[in-house]
Protein backbone atom coordinates (compact mmCIF):
# COMPACT_ATOMS: atom_id res chain seq x y z
CA UNK A 1 0.00 0.00 0.00
CA UNK A 2 1.66 3.54 -0.89
CA UNK A 3 2.00 5.97 2.06
CA UNK A 4 2.00 9.42 2.20
CA UNK A 5 5.27 11.38 1.39
CA UNK A 6 5.75 13.50 4.94
CA UNK A 7 8.65 15.41 4.97
CA UNK A 8 10.90 13.74 2.98
CA UNK A 9 9.97 10.01 3.69
CA UNK A 10 7.46 7.60 3.95
CA UNK A 11 4.74 7.81 6.68
CA UNK A 12 1.81 5.72 6.96
CA UNK A 13 -1.38 8.37 7.34
CA UNK A 14 -2.67 8.16 10.97
CA UNK A 15 -6.34 9.52 10.28
CA UNK A 16 -7.30 9.43 6.53
CA UNK A 17 -8.28 6.98 4.96
CA UNK A 18 -7.63 4.93 1.89
CA UNK A 19 -8.80 4.46 -1.73
CA UNK A 20 -7.97 2.24 -5.30
CA UNK A 21 -6.07 3.84 -8.23
CA UNK A 22 -7.54 2.29 -11.13
CA UNK A 23 -5.97 1.26 -14.78
CA UNK A 24 -8.82 3.56 -16.82
CA UNK A 25 -8.04 1.12 -19.88
CA UNK A 26 -8.53 -2.12 -18.70
CA UNK A 27 -9.92 -1.58 -15.42
CA UNK A 28 -7.62 -3.41 -13.03
CA UNK A 29 -6.85 -2.21 -9.70
CA UNK A 30 -3.05 -0.67 -9.83
CA UNK A 31 -2.78 0.14 -6.02
CA UNK A 32 -4.61 0.67 -2.86
CA UNK A 33 -3.19 4.35 -1.72
CA UNK A 34 -3.14 5.79 1.91
CA UNK A 35 -5.06 9.58 1.58
CA UNK A 36 -4.20 12.04 4.12
CA UNK A 37 -6.75 13.16 6.67
CA UNK A 38 -7.17 16.94 8.45
CA UNK A 39 -4.01 15.45 11.13
CA UNK A 40 -1.67 14.23 8.56
CA UNK A 41 -1.98 17.88 6.73
CA UNK A 42 -1.96 19.96 9.73
CA UNK A 43 2.12 17.65 10.37
CA UNK A 44 2.92 18.57 6.95
CA UNK A 45 2.13 22.23 7.42
CA UNK A 46 3.51 22.35 10.10
CA UNK A 47 6.49 20.91 9.37
CA UNK A 48 7.15 23.71 6.44
CA UNK A 49 6.42 25.85 8.54
CA UNK A 50 9.17 25.19 10.75
CA UNK A 51 11.96 23.88 7.75
CA UNK A 52 10.57 27.69 6.38
CA UNK A 53 11.56 29.71 9.92
CA UNK A 54 14.41 27.38 10.49
CA UNK A 55 16.00 28.69 7.58
CA UNK A 56 17.51 25.18 6.65
CA UNK A 57 16.61 25.33 2.99
CA UNK A 58 15.74 29.21 2.43
CA UNK A 59 19.44 30.38 3.85
CA UNK A 60 20.92 27.91 1.31
CA UNK A 61 23.00 29.53 -1.37
CA UNK A 62 21.63 29.51 -4.62
CA UNK A 63 23.80 27.69 -5.36
CA UNK A 64 23.25 24.99 -2.88
CA UNK A 65 19.75 24.66 -3.77
CA UNK A 66 20.44 24.75 -7.87
CA UNK A 67 22.85 21.77 -7.08
CA UNK A 68 19.61 19.98 -5.65
CA UNK A 69 17.09 20.53 -8.43
CA UNK A 70 19.43 19.22 -10.59
CA UNK A 71 20.38 16.01 -8.41
CA UNK A 72 16.20 15.47 -8.83
CA UNK A 73 16.48 16.06 -12.29
CA UNK A 74 19.03 13.42 -12.64
CA UNK A 75 17.16 10.79 -10.53
CA UNK A 76 13.81 11.72 -12.33
CA UNK A 77 15.89 10.87 -15.86
CA UNK A 78 17.03 7.92 -15.12
CA UNK A 79 13.88 6.61 -14.25
CA UNK A 80 12.14 7.86 -17.38
CA UNK A 81 11.24 4.49 -19.33
CA UNK A 82 9.53 3.26 -15.78
CA UNK A 83 7.60 6.32 -14.76
CA UNK A 84 6.37 6.56 -18.16
CA UNK A 85 4.60 3.02 -18.58
CA UNK A 86 3.59 4.26 -14.95
CA UNK A 87 2.23 7.26 -16.01
CA UNK A 88 -0.08 6.23 -18.17
CA UNK A 89 -1.37 3.37 -16.67
CA UNK A 90 -2.79 5.27 -14.07
CA UNK A 91 -3.71 8.28 -16.50
CA UNK A 92 -4.73 6.46 -19.72
CA UNK A 93 -2.38 8.68 -21.83
CA UNK A 94 -0.57 7.25 -24.83
CA UNK A 95 2.89 6.14 -24.00
CA UNK A 96 4.06 8.50 -26.79
CA UNK A 97 2.80 11.22 -24.74
CA UNK A 98 4.51 10.32 -21.46
CA UNK A 99 7.65 9.19 -23.02
CA UNK A 100 7.78 12.77 -25.04
CA UNK A 101 6.14 14.89 -22.45
CA UNK A 102 5.12 14.16 -19.37
CA UNK A 103 8.27 12.60 -17.70
CA UNK A 104 10.74 14.67 -19.58
CA UNK A 105 9.51 18.09 -18.88
CA UNK A 106 9.32 17.78 -15.44
CA UNK A 107 13.34 16.85 -15.68
CA UNK A 108 13.96 20.23 -18.04
CA UNK A 109 11.89 21.98 -15.56
CA UNK A 110 14.24 21.33 -12.46
CA UNK A 111 17.16 21.94 -14.64
CA UNK A 112 15.52 25.31 -16.01
CA UNK A 113 14.85 26.82 -12.50
CA UNK A 114 18.31 24.96 -11.02
CA UNK A 115 19.91 27.71 -13.44
CA UNK A 116 17.61 30.59 -13.17
CA UNK A 117 18.25 30.60 -9.89
CA UNK A 118 22.14 30.94 -9.85
CA UNK A 119 21.84 32.98 -12.51
CA UNK A 120 19.10 35.49 -11.38
CA UNK A 121 20.28 38.86 -9.13
CA UNK A 122 18.12 38.68 -5.49
CA UNK A 123 19.02 41.91 -4.69
CA UNK A 124 19.54 45.41 -6.62
CA UNK A 125 21.02 48.79 -4.87
CA UNK A 126 18.94 51.58 -6.49
CA UNK A 127 18.83 55.21 -5.51
CA UNK A 128 17.38 58.70 -6.55
CA UNK A 129 20.34 60.23 -6.62
CA UNK A 130 20.18 60.98 -2.78
CA UNK A 131 18.56 58.27 -1.13
CA UNK A 132 19.69 54.62 -1.73
CA UNK A 133 17.68 51.28 -0.96
CA UNK A 134 18.41 47.72 -0.89
CA UNK A 135 15.66 45.89 -3.19
CA UNK A 136 15.41 42.16 -2.45
CA UNK A 137 13.59 39.37 -3.57
CA UNK A 138 13.06 36.66 -0.55
CA UNK A 139 11.33 33.51 -0.66
CA UNK A 140 7.05 33.84 -0.46
CA UNK A 141 7.24 31.29 2.31
CA UNK A 142 4.98 28.40 2.64
CA UNK A 143 3.50 27.13 -0.21
CA UNK A 144 0.88 24.60 -0.69
CA UNK A 145 0.46 23.21 -4.81
CA UNK A 146 -2.68 21.46 -5.46
CA UNK A 147 -2.50 19.44 -8.38
CA UNK A 148 -4.67 17.82 -11.07
CA UNK A 149 -4.83 14.45 -11.79
CA UNK A 150 -4.14 14.95 -15.89
CA UNK A 151 -0.74 16.24 -15.35
CA UNK A 152 0.33 13.96 -12.40
CA UNK A 153 4.28 14.60 -12.82
CA UNK A 154 4.44 18.07 -14.76
CA UNK A 155 2.25 19.92 -12.90
CA UNK A 156 2.92 19.68 -9.50
CA UNK A 157 7.34 19.89 -10.94
CA UNK A 158 5.61 23.24 -12.77
CA UNK A 159 5.87 24.36 -9.22
CA UNK A 160 8.12 22.74 -6.88
CA UNK A 161 10.91 23.54 -9.13
CA UNK A 162 10.62 27.26 -8.79
CA UNK A 163 9.38 27.39 -5.24
CA UNK A 164 12.08 24.95 -4.10
CA UNK A 165 14.60 26.92 -6.09
CA UNK A 166 13.15 30.06 -4.71
CA UNK A 167 14.09 28.95 -0.71
CA UNK A 168 10.61 27.93 -0.13
CA UNK A 169 8.64 25.02 1.81
CA UNK A 170 6.22 23.23 0.10
CA UNK A 171 3.30 21.10 0.11
CA UNK A 172 1.52 19.03 -2.52
CA UNK A 173 -1.98 17.84 -2.63
CA UNK A 174 -1.61 15.89 -5.55
CA UNK A 175 -5.43 14.13 -7.33
CA UNK A 176 -6.23 10.97 -5.68
CA UNK A 177 -7.18 9.53 -9.13
CA UNK A 178 -3.32 10.03 -10.18
CA UNK A 179 -1.39 9.80 -6.70
CA UNK A 180 1.29 7.52 -8.23
CA UNK A 181 4.00 8.94 -10.69
CA UNK A 182 4.15 11.94 -8.37
CA UNK A 183 5.94 10.47 -5.50
CA UNK A 184 9.21 9.73 -7.46
CA UNK A 185 9.66 13.88 -7.29
CA UNK A 186 9.88 13.23 -3.39
CA UNK A 187 12.06 10.33 -3.83
CA UNK A 188 14.12 12.21 -6.37
CA UNK A 189 14.28 15.37 -3.61
CA UNK A 190 15.30 12.79 -1.26
CA UNK A 191 18.04 11.30 -3.00
CA UNK A 192 19.95 14.85 -3.85
CA UNK A 193 20.11 15.82 -0.30
CA UNK A 194 16.71 18.44 0.07
CA UNK A 195 16.35 18.59 3.81
CA UNK A 196 13.77 17.06 5.68
CA UNK A 197 10.46 18.44 6.50
CA UNK A 198 10.41 20.43 3.09
CA UNK A 199 8.57 18.97 0.96
CA UNK A 200 5.23 17.06 1.31
CA UNK A 201 3.44 14.85 -0.90
CA UNK A 202 0.01 14.24 -0.11
CA UNK A 203 -2.93 12.92 -1.43
CA UNK A 204 -5.98 13.92 0.53
CA UNK A 205 -9.38 13.97 1.10
CA UNK A 206 -11.63 17.43 0.57
CA UNK A 207 -11.70 18.26 4.57
CA UNK A 208 -7.57 18.01 4.32
CA UNK A 209 -7.52 19.90 0.77
CA UNK A 210 -9.37 22.48 2.25
CA UNK A 211 -7.11 23.17 5.64
CA UNK A 212 -4.11 23.79 3.43
CA UNK A 213 -6.13 26.12 1.20
CA UNK A 214 -7.40 28.30 4.34
CA UNK A 215 -4.48 27.30 6.91
CA UNK A 216 -3.18 30.24 8.20
CA UNK A 217 0.37 29.02 8.30
CA UNK A 218 0.51 28.60 4.29
CA UNK A 219 1.96 31.63 2.64
CA UNK A 220 0.60 30.98 -1.11
CA UNK A 221 -1.41 28.58 -2.93
CA UNK A 222 -0.49 27.45 -6.38
CA UNK A 223 -3.26 26.03 -8.39
CA UNK A 224 -4.12 24.03 -11.29
CA UNK A 225 -7.42 22.78 -11.87
CA UNK A 226 -10.67 23.89 -13.05
CA UNK A 227 -12.53 27.32 -12.61
CA UNK A 228 -15.02 26.81 -10.11
CA UNK A 229 -12.42 25.26 -7.90
CA UNK A 230 -10.06 28.77 -8.72
CA UNK A 231 -12.44 30.82 -7.40
CA UNK A 232 -13.15 28.98 -4.62
CA UNK A 233 -9.46 29.45 -3.88
CA UNK A 234 -9.67 32.69 -4.56
CA UNK A 235 -11.89 33.84 -2.65
CA UNK A 236 -10.55 31.61 0.68
CA UNK A 237 -7.73 32.77 0.36
CA UNK A 238 -8.39 36.53 0.00
CA UNK A 239 -10.24 36.20 3.99
CA UNK A 240 -6.32 36.30 4.37
CA UNK A 241 -5.02 38.08 1.45
CA UNK A 242 -2.97 34.56 0.81
CA UNK A 243 -1.14 34.90 -2.19
CA UNK A 244 -2.56 32.53 -5.06
CA UNK A 245 -1.20 31.41 -8.96
CA UNK A 246 -3.91 29.74 -10.55
CA UNK A 247 -4.18 27.75 -13.55
CA UNK A 248 -7.84 26.84 -14.58
CA UNK A 249 -10.24 25.93 -17.75
CA UNK A 250 -9.71 26.89 -21.46
CA UNK A 251 -11.86 26.86 -24.69
CA UNK A 252 -8.64 27.38 -26.74
CA UNK A 253 -9.74 28.66 -30.72
CA UNK A 254 -7.41 27.57 -33.97
CA UNK A 255 -8.21 30.15 -36.49
CA UNK A 256 -7.88 29.08 -39.52
CA UNK A 257 -7.33 31.86 -42.24
CA UNK A 258 -8.07 32.17 -45.80
CA UNK A 259 -5.39 30.35 -47.85
CA UNK A 260 -4.09 28.16 -45.39
CA UNK A 261 -2.59 24.50 -45.97
CA UNK A 262 -5.42 22.53 -44.89
CA UNK A 263 -3.63 19.38 -44.61
CA UNK A 264 -0.42 20.72 -43.10
CA UNK A 265 -2.99 22.26 -40.63
CA UNK A 266 -4.70 19.29 -39.82
CA UNK A 267 -1.57 16.73 -38.88
CA UNK A 268 -0.33 20.08 -36.80
CA UNK A 269 -3.61 20.51 -34.91
CA UNK A 270 -4.53 16.98 -33.68
CA UNK A 271 -1.93 16.63 -31.09
CA UNK A 272 -2.70 20.26 -30.08
CA UNK A 273 -6.45 18.94 -29.60
CA UNK A 274 -5.91 15.32 -28.30
CA UNK A 275 -2.88 14.78 -26.61
CA UNK A 276 -3.78 13.75 -23.07
CA UNK A 277 -7.03 12.28 -24.59
CA UNK A 278 -8.10 16.08 -25.27
CA UNK A 279 -8.03 16.41 -21.30
CA UNK A 280 -5.80 19.12 -21.45
CA UNK A 281 -6.74 22.97 -20.45
CA UNK A 282 -4.97 24.24 -23.17
CA UNK A 283 -6.86 21.60 -25.92
CA UNK A 284 -7.32 23.30 -28.95
CA UNK A 285 -11.01 22.60 -29.54
CA UNK A 286 -12.68 25.20 -31.15
CA UNK A 287 -11.63 25.29 -34.85
CA UNK A 288 -12.56 28.30 -36.55
CA UNK A 289 -12.71 28.84 -40.45
CA UNK A 290 -14.11 30.71 -43.23
CA UNK A 291 -17.24 29.70 -44.37
CA UNK A 292 -15.94 28.76 -48.05
CA UNK A 293 -13.54 26.65 -46.52
CA UNK A 294 -16.19 24.56 -44.15
CA UNK A 295 -16.82 21.41 -46.26
CA UNK A 296 -13.01 20.89 -47.29
CA UNK A 297 -11.78 21.70 -43.62
CA UNK A 298 -14.37 19.72 -42.19
CA UNK A 299 -13.85 16.56 -44.51
CA UNK A 300 -10.19 16.56 -43.98
CA UNK A 301 -10.25 16.46 -39.85
CA UNK A 302 -13.18 13.97 -40.37
CA UNK A 303 -10.78 11.95 -42.07
CA UNK A 304 -7.83 12.15 -40.14
CA UNK A 305 -9.80 11.66 -36.98
CA UNK A 306 -11.44 8.56 -38.28
CA UNK A 307 -7.95 7.31 -38.67
CA UNK A 308 -6.24 7.43 -35.20
CA UNK A 309 -6.01 4.46 -33.20
CA UNK A 310 -8.29 4.23 -29.86
CA UNK A 311 -7.10 1.67 -27.41
CA UNK A 312 -4.53 0.88 -25.41
CA UNK A 313 -2.69 3.71 -23.89
CA UNK A 314 0.72 1.28 -23.54
CA UNK A 315 0.75 0.34 -27.44
CA UNK A 316 3.03 3.26 -29.42
CA UNK A 317 0.82 3.35 -32.27
CA UNK A 318 -2.48 4.53 -30.56
CA UNK A 319 -3.12 7.87 -30.51
CA UNK A 320 -6.46 8.16 -28.31
CA UNK A 321 -6.34 6.46 -25.00
CA UNK A 322 -9.55 5.86 -22.34
CA UNK A 323 -10.35 9.17 -20.04
CA UNK A 324 -9.40 8.84 -16.27
CA UNK A 325 -12.14 8.05 -15.11
CA UNK A 326 -16.50 6.81 -15.85
CA UNK A 327 -17.29 10.22 -14.19
CA UNK A 328 -15.02 11.76 -16.92
CA UNK A 329 -16.46 9.40 -19.60
CA UNK A 330 -19.97 10.29 -18.71
CA UNK A 331 -19.31 14.12 -18.43
CA UNK A 332 -17.73 13.57 -22.12
CA UNK A 333 -21.10 11.63 -22.97
CA UNK A 334 -23.20 14.08 -21.65
CA UNK A 335 -21.59 16.82 -23.81
CA UNK A 336 -22.36 14.80 -26.78
CA UNK A 337 -26.08 14.50 -25.83
CA UNK A 338 -25.85 18.34 -25.37
CA UNK A 339 -24.31 18.99 -28.86
CA UNK A 340 -27.04 16.88 -30.22
CA UNK A 341 -30.02 18.82 -28.73
CA UNK A 342 -28.19 21.94 -29.94
CA UNK A 343 -28.81 21.54 -33.25
CA UNK A 344 -24.42 19.93 -33.82
CA UNK A 345 -24.08 17.66 -36.25
CA UNK A 346 -21.64 14.43 -35.53
CA UNK A 347 -19.00 14.46 -38.53
CA UNK A 348 -16.86 11.24 -36.89
CA UNK A 349 -17.19 10.18 -33.63
CA UNK A 350 -19.93 10.89 -31.46
CA UNK A 351 -19.98 8.10 -29.03
CA UNK A 352 -18.25 5.23 -26.49
CA UNK A 353 -15.99 3.32 -27.85
CA UNK A 354 -16.26 0.01 -26.30
CA UNK A 355 -14.29 -1.67 -29.09
CA UNK A 356 -10.97 -0.11 -27.53
CA UNK A 357 -11.62 -2.25 -24.79
CA UNK A 358 -13.34 -2.37 -21.77
CA UNK A 359 -12.13 0.72 -20.14
CA UNK A 360 -13.78 4.09 -20.03
CA UNK A 361 -13.34 4.93 -23.86
CA UNK A 362 -14.84 7.97 -25.91
CA UNK A 363 -14.35 8.16 -29.67
CA UNK A 364 -12.28 11.43 -30.84
CA UNK A 365 -15.34 13.68 -32.17
CA UNK A 366 -15.76 16.53 -34.52
CA UNK A 367 -18.89 18.09 -34.29
CA UNK A 368 -19.93 20.55 -37.42
CA UNK A 369 -22.56 23.14 -37.45
CA UNK A 370 -21.60 24.41 -34.36
CA UNK A 371 -22.55 28.20 -33.30
CA UNK A 372 -20.18 30.24 -30.46
CA UNK A 373 -23.34 30.65 -28.29
CA UNK A 374 -23.84 26.58 -27.78
CA UNK A 375 -22.36 25.19 -24.93
CA UNK A 376 -20.29 22.82 -26.18
CA UNK A 377 -18.22 25.79 -27.55
CA UNK A 378 -18.69 27.67 -24.31
CA UNK A 379 -17.77 24.91 -22.15
CA UNK A 380 -14.81 23.04 -21.08
CA UNK A 381 -15.87 19.53 -22.14
CA UNK A 382 -11.97 17.94 -21.33
CA UNK A 383 -12.20 15.03 -23.72
CA UNK A 384 -11.60 14.52 -27.34
CA UNK A 385 -14.28 16.49 -28.90
CA UNK A 386 -13.65 19.24 -31.36
CA UNK A 387 -16.29 21.63 -32.59
CA UNK A 388 -16.40 23.50 -36.30
CA UNK A 389 -17.52 27.13 -36.12
CA UNK A 390 -17.66 28.90 -39.27
CA UNK A 391 -17.09 32.93 -39.55
CA UNK A 392 -17.31 35.74 -42.13
CA UNK A 393 -13.75 37.61 -41.91
CA UNK A 394 -10.93 37.92 -39.70
CA UNK A 395 -13.19 40.67 -37.63
CA UNK A 396 -15.76 37.79 -37.12
CA UNK A 397 -13.46 35.22 -36.03
CA UNK A 398 -11.15 37.23 -33.89
CA UNK A 399 -14.74 37.97 -31.92
CA UNK A 400 -15.73 35.02 -31.95
CA UNK A 401 -12.18 33.58 -30.01
CA UNK A 402 -12.45 36.22 -27.88
CA UNK A 403 -16.35 35.44 -26.87
CA UNK A 404 -15.54 33.27 -24.51
CA UNK A 405 -15.41 33.26 -20.37
CA UNK A 406 -12.13 31.48 -21.21
CA UNK A 407 -8.44 33.02 -22.75
CA UNK A 408 -5.40 30.49 -21.90
CA UNK A 409 -4.27 28.87 -25.80
CA UNK A 410 -5.20 29.29 -29.17
CA UNK A 411 -3.57 29.16 -32.72
CA UNK A 412 -3.74 30.77 -36.14
CA UNK A 413 -2.65 29.27 -39.21
CA UNK A 414 -1.83 30.75 -42.30
CA UNK A 415 0.06 31.33 -45.56
CA UNK A 416 1.36 34.50 -44.36
CA UNK A 417 2.90 34.01 -40.96
CA UNK A 418 3.04 38.00 -40.75
CA UNK A 419 -0.51 38.59 -41.52
CA UNK A 420 -1.03 35.67 -38.98
CA UNK A 421 0.96 37.33 -36.17
CA UNK A 422 -1.16 40.13 -36.51
CA UNK A 423 -4.68 37.86 -36.32
CA UNK A 424 -2.42 36.00 -32.73
CA UNK A 425 -1.79 39.63 -31.53
CA UNK A 426 -5.84 40.40 -31.58
CA UNK A 427 -6.46 37.33 -29.39
CA UNK A 428 -7.33 37.40 -25.67
CA UNK A 429 -5.35 34.93 -24.61
CA UNK A 430 -2.36 33.77 -22.71
CA UNK A 431 -0.50 31.34 -25.39
CA UNK A 432 -1.14 31.46 -29.32
CA UNK A 433 1.12 29.27 -31.74
CA UNK A 434 0.82 30.40 -34.99
CA UNK A 435 0.90 27.28 -38.00
CA UNK A 436 1.38 24.97 -35.03
CA UNK A 437 5.03 26.29 -33.93
CA UNK A 438 5.81 25.29 -30.16
CA UNK A 439 7.15 27.74 -27.44
CA UNK A 440 9.87 28.65 -26.73
CA UNK A 441 11.36 26.96 -23.27
CA UNK A 442 11.25 29.44 -20.32
CA UNK A 443 8.44 31.56 -21.93
CA UNK A 444 5.18 32.35 -19.45
CA UNK A 445 2.00 29.58 -18.92
CA UNK A 446 -1.51 31.49 -18.23
CA UNK A 447 -4.25 32.55 -18.92
CA UNK A 448 -6.34 36.01 -19.03
CA UNK A 449 -9.63 35.76 -17.84
CA UNK A 450 -11.15 32.74 -16.13
CA UNK A 451 -8.25 30.96 -17.18
CA UNK A 452 -6.08 32.00 -14.09
CA UNK A 453 -4.41 34.93 -11.88
CA UNK A 454 -0.66 34.95 -12.97
CA UNK A 455 1.91 32.90 -14.82
CA UNK A 456 3.97 29.57 -13.97
CA UNK A 457 7.12 28.78 -16.02
CA UNK A 458 9.96 30.81 -16.82
CA UNK A 459 11.35 33.95 -14.56
CA UNK A 460 7.67 34.22 -14.19
CA UNK A 461 7.34 31.38 -12.71
CA UNK A 462 10.37 31.87 -10.39
CA UNK A 463 8.94 35.41 -9.46
CA UNK A 464 5.59 34.16 -8.64
CA UNK A 465 7.50 32.66 -5.47
CA UNK A 466 9.42 35.24 -4.30
CA UNK A 467 8.40 39.08 -2.04
CA UNK A 468 10.03 42.01 -2.59
CA UNK A 469 11.86 43.78 0.31
CA UNK A 470 12.89 47.12 0.27
CA UNK A 471 15.39 48.19 2.79
CA UNK A 472 16.72 52.00 3.39
CA UNK A 473 19.88 52.24 3.46
CA UNK A 474 21.60 55.05 5.34
CA UNK A 475 24.38 57.01 3.57
CA UNK A 476 28.07 55.10 3.37
CA UNK A 477 26.68 51.86 3.55
CA UNK A 478 28.40 49.15 1.40
CA UNK A 479 26.36 46.50 -0.14
CA UNK A 480 28.27 43.61 -0.66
Amino acid sequence: MQQLWMGGRWQSARDGGTTTVVNPADLTELAEIQVAGVGDMERAIGMARSTFDDGVWRNQPPEKRAAVLRGAADHIEARIPELARLLTSELGCPIWFSEKAHVPNPVRHLRYYADLIENTPLEEARTDGVNRSLVVDEPVGVVGAITPWNGPLSSPTIKVAPALAAGCSVVVKPATLTPMTIMALGEAFAEAGLPEGVLSILPADREAGNLLIRHPEVDKIGFTGSTEVGKMIARTAADRVGRVTLELGGKSAAIVLRGADVDAMVTALLPMAFSVNGQLCISQSRVLVPRDMEDDVRDALAAAIAALKVGDPLDPATFIGPLVSQQQRDTVLGYLDVARAEGADVAVGGGAAPAAGPGWYVEPTLLAGVTNAMRVAQEEIFGPVMSLITYDDVEDAVKIANDSPYGLSGSVWGSDPEVALGVARQVRTGMVSINGAPQSWGTPFGGFKQSGIGREMGPEGLQSYLEKKSIALPAGTVVA
